[in-house]
């Protein structure tokens, strides 16, 4: 028979957290790193756009016209004798969730009920890791983006004596947090202990890194993760374009419905269309960190514009009814350069809450091609592209 239902009261780790010098405390905050501020690439093309009609930006409006953001001041706790529950590595100390632990995560999928002011778990059973471990583990970890972002780029932050004081890293069974991790070569003592979306641990010693992006206010401290797995990629066996169409068709996801036609324009620039569906993650690392150019539907698959290289081009496509600058800030503190183009949802915007991965959509082809060949200096080559404008 497993353990009874547990009720969990919510809270900020913030709130539980002590001083690092204030001993006996089940949560302290060990290190932070310090903000930044990081200048924003401006919006040549995609400036534009704001003023044509109205355009619903993540996580607040106006954001476009930004110059900088403050990254956000990645924090690393130590909890003793804490509770860890399911893949996406919710928090419980005592009788308490931690809330940020919760972020990104579905009641149904990672074993819990959701209470008015906290969540209720009914492990089948509770494993005991002694010894201290790094958490690795954050909801959305199917997703790629959160994936390297929330989960395994959280090394970054954390300093070395805490790296060689731990026994070993807690990541998510998801294929794609196991490859960054051996890309990115910890110290061979650090053990990997993979964690289903069923499982439940007691650990006797968990060292957090919080998050070194908040809401996508990337810390600079993540240019030395990207650099430090890119630097275990060798060279590619074979050619790769240099200008990149990330390709999306048939995924599904905010179907872009004039796709072909984005992507027939940027074929006389020598854009290359690739689904990186289909490549392996070491090459798709090779693919960015060679790109002299990007063209992409936003999507996770951008969360890899930390492999390239300072000064490449990037054009991000967004649907009007969903702008979400994540990676344009991944952009700016990796040192690329950036434009988008925005495109128009098919549904009014009240229908969308639950339904805009799915929604349809469609964007001018000629501001595409001519933002691309502004951008690279191929003026000359706007005009075939614009013919084939939808």
């Amino acid at each position: 028979m497993g353990p009874a239902e547990t009720i969990l009261h919510q809270r900020s780790i913030s709130a539980l957290a002590a001083p690092a010098h204030m001993a006996g405390h089940r949560v302290t905050h060990v290190h932070s790193l310090g903000p930044e501020r990081v200048g924003v690439p401006p919006l040549p093309t995609g400036g534009h756009f704001f003023g044509m009609w109205p355009v619903r930006e993540l996580p607040d409006q106006g954001r476009w016209a930004a110059p900088a953001y403050d990254s956000f001041a990645p924090p690393v706790f130590v909890l003793h004798d804490v509770v860890v529950h399911s893949s996406a590595g919710i928090l419980a100390v005592g009788d308490t969730v931690v809330a940020e632990s919760l972020a990104n995560t579905t009641p149904h999928v990672h074993g819990y009920r959701a209470l008015a002011k906290g969540i209720a778990i009914e492990p089948e059973r509770v494993e005991r890791l002694v010894g201290s471990h790094i958490s690795m583990l954050a909801g959305g970890e199917t997703d790629y983006r959160h994936a390297l972002l929330d989960g395994v780029a959280r090394l970054s932050s954390v300093p070395d004596a805490y790296l060689t004081a731990s026994a070993g890293l807690l990541v998510s069974d998801s294929p794609a947090q196991a490859e960054l991790l051996g890309l990115f070569d910890p110290l061979p003592s650090l053990a990997v202990r993979r964690v289903g979306q069923g499982e439940t641990l007691r650990v006797e010693t968990l060292v957090l890194p919080l998050s070194v992006s908040g809401e996508s206010v990337y810390h600079p401290c993540v240019r030395d993760f990207f650099r430090r797995v890119s630097a275990n990629v060798p060279p590619s066996p074979m050619r790769l374009p240099r200008r990149v169409y990330l390709d999306q068709r048939g995924t599904g996801i905010r179907p872009l419905r004039n796709e072909d036609d984005v992507i027939a324009a940027l074929t006389p620039l020598g854009f290359l269309p690739v689904r990186l569906d289909l490549l392996s993650l070491s090459d798709q690392i090779r693919l960015f960190r060679q790109a002299e150019a990007i063209v992409a539907p936003h999507s996770s698959a951008l969360a890899n514009l930390g492999f390239a290289r300072p000064g490449c081009l990037v054009i991000e496509l967004h649907m009007d009814a969903y702008v979400d600058w994540s990676f344009r800030n991944l952009a700016a503190v990796t040192g690329l350069r950036y434009d988008c183009v925005l495109g128009r949802a098919h549904r009014p915007w009240q229908e969308l809450t639950a339904t805009f991965h799915s929604t349809p959509w469609d964007i001018s082809v000629n501001h595409v091609a001519a933002a691309a060949a502004h951008s690279l200096g191929s003026a000359a080559l706007v005009r075939p592209a614009a013919a084939r404008a939808a």
